[in-house]
């Protein structure tokens, strides 16, 4: 598994023919996704427990006190619905369009396009970083707002839209133009679920 997300880093394309290939790539998705998504599950608990709340207010009738305590239990059902329904609806719309892959290879492709970014840019610092900063009773980030935005918005998404488009087109044998346009429509269900359970 390990192999695979270095691989995605360094050498993305090679590593999406070789996962195209592995037998194994449905649990290699699978994993993936449950060990980013155990691990937001922990961030997100020792916020509730240093008692940090939400800044953006959420859809549900949660209050944001115990905002991230329930979002401790719903993370991984919601986020596995999130990243099925990505590599499903990738699936579908690239075989309708001449795709060759299998569904089991294009989920787990999109699983690690979409982890491997989160982990770096979002996970790493929000687990690490995040609850010495809520400790120390610190109203405001340490360092400028727009380093938070590219660290949040800017380059994590700009790297696993890349990462997605690419993979796509290499596990699906498609041309990178249509991934370029199926990535966005089969990201929507999972950006709907994100923006209703995940802050």
């Amino acid at each position: 598994m390990l192999r695979y997300a270095l691989g995605f880093i360094a050498r993305p394309r090679g590593t999406s023919d070789r996962l195209a290939e592995d037998p194994r790539a449905a649990w290699i998705g699978m994993g993936w996704a449950l060990v980013y998504l155990a691990a937001y599950s922990l961030t997100v608990l020792i916020f509730y427990l240093l008692g940090h709340e939400p800044v953006a207010r959420g859809f549900l009738t949660v209050t944001p006190a115990k905002w991230y305590l329930v979002q401790t239990f719903t993370t991984i059902p919601v986020g596995l619905a999130g990243f099925l329904s990505l590599g499903a609806l990738a699936h579908l719309i690239a075989r309708a369009w001449g795709g060759t892959g299998s569904f089991e290879a294009t989920f787990a492709a999109q699983v690690l396009a979409n982890v491997i970014p989160s982990i770096i840019f979002m996970l790493i610092p929000e687990l690490f970083v995040a609850p010495f900063i809520i400790a120390a009773g610190r109203t405001s980030l340490p360092w400028p707002e727009w380093v938070e935005s590219l660290r949040i918005f800017i380059l994590p998404l700009s790297w696993l839209y890349a990462l997605s488009v690419l993979a796509l087109a290499r596990v699906q044998k498609i041309a990178w133009p249509k991934a370029l346009l199926i990535v966005p429509v089969a990201c929507i269900p999972l950006g709907l679920l994100m923006a209703v359970f995940i802050r």
